[in-house]
């Protein structure tokens, strides 16, 4: 979560529990002028209920901004004899966008790369162009998007799940005259 949303949430939730504090301390402790005014609108039990909520909710804001992201590895690492190696996300997505612009059929694609204990899953979502027999488009495309990762990477593929998102069809431009 960014800097920003969490400073708001820590504000929002220390402004909250300290309205709840100030309301339950204002039913035990009467403040002057406000203690007059506040119990002609609203019942003494009403007023001690609502602080005891905002009180209580205040801490869920507050503890959502001061608890620490849990933020996905950016990097797959693999230990070798020499060192660590680092493999960015980022490059794996490249090596399945190269291997998905070297099939056929395949007009468009955007792709995602996660990592799990597991292995690897990707996701793929293609365009494909019309009378292509999908199963056997879709079963190579992850059997080469699998080899060719296991092979240049060393790093073992869980997954590769594939949505065909649509089917391209190339229109040709009607002349008007």
């Amino acid at each position: 979560m960014k800097a920003v949303r969490r400073l708001l949430l820590v504000i929002l939730g220390l402004l909250m529990i300290g309205t709840g504090f100030f309301l339950l301390l204002e039913i035990f402790y009467p403040l002057g002028r406000l203690s007059a005014i506040f119990p002609g609108f609203y019942r003494q039990d009403v007023v001690f209920y609502a602080g005891g909520a905002l009180l209580l909710l205040g801490f869920i804001p507050l503890v959502l901004g001061v608890s620490p992201s849990k933020k996905k590895p950016e990097t797959v690492l693999q230990t070798g004899a020499l060192g660590e190696v680092r493999i960015s996300l980022l490059a794996l997505e490249n090596m399945v966008l190269r291997v998905v612009q070297q099939m056929r059929g395949i007009r468009d694609s955007s792709r995602r790369v996660t990592y799990t204990p597991q292995g690897l899953v990707v996701y793929l979502h293609v365009k494909v162009l019309p009378d292509q027999k999908l199963p056997d488009l879709t079963s190579e495309l992850q059997n080469n998007v699998k080899n060719y990762l296991e092979e240049t990477t060393g790093i073992i593929v869980n997954e590769v799940i594939v949505s065909v998102e649509n089917i391209i069809l190339d229109q040709v431009p009607v002349k008007v005259k």
